[in-house]
C-alpha cells in the first residue's frame, strides 16, 4: 500500500545553515506519526514543505502518491493543515471563516453552510460561532484552526505544535479529537510536538530529529526499550534513612526523588529489585508502591540529544 507521506532524503538550507539533512520516512494511511526534537532541529520546516508551503532543496516529498513540485494543487486538496501561526482573521467569526473557506474550497453555497454547522457542532463551537475570533480563548481558536484544516474533508492533516499555549484541560479535549479522527474518521495524521507525554499518548510512531538529521525513528514503546535500562519506583517506610542509603551505596544503587518517590535507574530490575528489598530490611524498612518502568520519551529525547547539552554544558569552562 502506498504511504500517506513518503519523505526521501529532503534537504533544505537556508543560506549556508543545513535545515534539513537528509531526511527520510513514511507515514502508513491512518498513522498518527509524530516529529520531535529541539527547537532549531528542522521540523517546522520539514512541515512546511509537506504542506507544499516551501519547496526542498533536495530530495522528494510525496502526499498520497503525488510528488510535491510536480503536483501541489492536487496535494492541497488532500491536505488540511493548522500551522503554529494561522491566517486566521480575529475580525471575523468562527462561522464566517468556516463558510468563506468552504466557498474558496468550491463547496456550493448549501454545501459550505452544512459544513460549517457540521464543524461547529464537532468542534464545540456553536455558542461562539459568531463571536468574533479575537475574543476566542485559546482553547477555542485551536479548534477553530483543526476545523478550518478539515473544511474541504481532507485525508491527510498536518498539525504544528497543536497544543502549545494550552491548559492542561484544553490540551486533553484536544487530543481527543485528535484520536477521533484517525480512529473515527480514518484521518492520516502528521504532527509536530514539543511535549513529549503528548507524542507517547498519541503517537503510532515517532521521528526525533536533531540538526537538520534523523536521530531515531520507532513506535515510543520501542525507543523506550532501546535506551536499554528501566526505573524502579518506590517509596519506603519505616526505614533509617541513614541506613538505607548506606546500604543502597553498598549495592551501587543510586537514587533519584522523582515527584515524591525514589527512583533507581536499573539495567537488570530483577536483581536490583532483590537489592533495594535488602537494603530497606537492613535500614528496618520495606518498600512499598514499587513499580517497574521503562524510561519515558523524555530520557529518550536527553540521551538522542546529548551532544546538544555537553556543548551547552561546555559553555564557560
Amino acid at each position: 500500500m502506498t504511504p500517506a507521506i513518503e519523505i526521501r532524503n529532503v534537504a533544505k538550507n537556508y543560506g549556508s545553515v543545513a535545515a534539513l539533512a537528509g531526511i527520510s520516512f513514511d507515514v502508513a494511511s491512518g498513522e498518527l506519526f509524530g516529529l520531535l526534537g529541539p527547537n532549531g532541529a528542522g521540523k517546522s520546516t520539514l512541515i512546511r514543505i509537506v504542506s507544499t508551503l516551501e519547496g526542498a532543496d533536495g530530495g522528494t516529498v510525496r502526499v498520497g502518491g503525488v510528488e510535491a513540485g510536480r503536483g501541489d494543487a492536487a496535494i492541497r486538496a488532500q491536505l488540511g493543515v493548522a500551522l503554529q501561526e494561522t491566517g486566521i482573521d480575529p475580525l471575523m467569526s468562527g462561522h464566517e471563516i468556516l463558510l468563506l473557506t468552504g466557498r474558496l474550497y468550491g463547496l456550493s453555497g448549501p454545501q459550505a453552510r452544512q459544513r460549517t454547522d457540521e464543524l461547529l457542532t464537532r468542534f464545540r463551537l456553536t455558542e461562539v460561532a459568531r463571536r468574533l475570533v479575537r475574543t476566542y480563548s485559546g482553547g477555542m481558536r485551536r479548534r477553530l484552526d483543526l476545523a478550518v484544516a478539515l473544511v474541504h474533508e481532507p485525508s491527510v492533516i498536518v498539525l504544528d505544535e497543536p497544543t502549545t499555549g494550552l491548559d492542561p484541560t484544553n490540551r486533553l479535549a484536544l487530543w481527543a479529537l485528535l484520536r477521533d479522527l484517525v480512529k473515527e474518521d480514518h484521518k492520516t495524521l502528521l504532527m509536530t510536538t514539543q511535549y513529549l507525554e503528548e507524542a507517547d499518548a498519541l503517537c503510532d510512531r515517532v521521528l526525533f530529529i536533531d540538526h537538520g538529521r534523523s536521530a531515531a525513528e520507532g513506535t515510543p514503546d520501542d525507543l523506550k526499550r532501546a535506551m536499554g535500562y528501566s526505573l524502579i519506583q518506590f517509596t519506603i517506610e519505616g526505614a533509617d534513612a541513614a541506613g538505607f542509603e548506606a546500604a543502597l551505596k553498598r549495592a551501587q544503587l543510586v537514587p533519584q526523588t522523582q515527584g515524591g518517590r525514589i527512583q533507581v535507574l536499573s539495567l537488570e530490575p530483577e536483581v536490583d529489585v532483590l537489592r533495594l528489598d535488602a537494603a530497606a530490611s537492613a535500614s528496618g524498612g520495606r518498600l512499598r508502591h514499587l513499580e517497574i518502568k521503562p524510561p519515558s520519551l523524555d530520557e529518550v529525547f536527553l540521551r538522542l540529544t546529548a551532544g546538544d547539552r555537553e556543548e551547552v554544558n561546555s559553555i564557560g569552562h
